[in-house]
């Protein structure tokens, strides 16, 4: 099918050098999964053409940059500069969110200013965690003030979690850890008072939400229960009503209704995760966003319209 506007906020891209570098890490396939997928700038334009999607913000997935053997500045700085040049070759086809060597902080703010000034990226993508340090750690204060004095998107993606090493089931993290895992960091931001510091970032909520949509009003036991525990100034309702949330991933009839019930349907978003959601899984998936009632009349139309006020398109 032509391209007819969808708008793709939950897109990866492996660009040679992230590639090699891996490999000279000598990694195993990450989260558990079977290998890397192939990626090729000539497969993700088809890919695009073939779904329907006009523009796709390209992000790096878990593992990120600095799993070990790497130089993690290194690594995020050609990242970024394969995003930039993916932009300038395909004007209109592709944005990117900027690649981060967290969690150092210092040279973190180097490449925010870089991404930004300098390669005119369009926001910055960050894991639930970066090594022991999971989003709403104190340690992190320095690049979130930042990025709020920007206004910046900031996309957030699960990796695999620290912790349970010895409940985890033998099966792929992005099958169930990875919910759980966005679950915890976005508890984490709202227990630390990172969202009342920072109110200016527009942060972007993989997977529908993991399973915040089963468990947002439990987030506010620990007020309850341990008010010494939690810095929000607000009700958790309040915060996730404020989120986006891309739907990559399988979802339902009833996971897309839950997801309405914490946040209003203008603040949802596409997201087809290729490439490691293969085509045919993606073309599925687009298909039963497309069908669904729970978004009103024209899902499609509704996500990119929402994609384009975010991204002041």
């Amino acid at each position: 099918m032509a391209s007819d506007g969808l708008i793709d906020v939950h897109h990866h891209f492996l660009p040679a050098a992230y590639r090699a570098a891996y490999e000279r890490a000598g990694a195993k396939p990450p989260d558990g999964i079977a290998r890397m997928p192939d990626w090729s700038e000539s497969a993700a334009l088809g890919l695009l053409d073939t779904i329907g999607i006009d523009r796709a913000y390209l992000s790096i997935s878990s593992p990120g940059v600095a799993f070990e053997g790497s130089d993690a500045t290194e690594i995020a700085r050609l990242a970024n500069d394969a995003a930039a040049e993916l932009i300038a070759n395909n004007p209109g086809r592709f944005g990117s969110f900027a690649t981060l060597p967290l969690p150092d902080v210092d040279a973190s703010l180097a490449e925010i200013t870089r991404a930004f000034d300098e390669l005119h990226l369009d926001g910055i993508g960050v894991l639930t965690h970066h090594g022991e340090v999971y989003l709403g750690d104190p340690v992190l204060d320095p690049v979130f003030a930042e990025l709020d004095r920007r206004r910046a998107i900031v996309f957030v993606h699960p990796t695999s979690p620290l912790c349970c090493q010895q409940s985890l089931l033998d099966v792929p993290g992005p099958v169930l850890e990875f919910i759980f895992d966005t679950t915890r960091a976005v508890a984490n931001l709202i227990y630390s008072g990172t969202l009342d510091r920072c109110p200016d970032i527009r942060w972007i909520i993989p997977h529908g939400g993991g399973a915040l949509p089963a468990i947002g009003a439990r987030i506010d036991a620990v007020r309850m229960l341990t008010p010494d525990r939690t810095c929000a100034a607000e009700s958790a309702i309040t915060y996730l009503d404020r989120f986006h949330y891309d739907l990559a991933g399988p979802r339902t009839e009833q996971a897309l209704r839950g997801l309405l019930g914490i946040a209003d349907a203008s603040r949802v978003l596409y997201g087809s995760d290729y490439p490691f959601t293969p085509e045919p899984a993606v073309a599925m998936m687009r298909g039963a966003i497309e069908t669904s009632t729970a978004l009103g009349d024209d899902p499609l139309d509704l996500l990119t319209s929402n994609a384009r006020r975010l991204f002041g398109q």
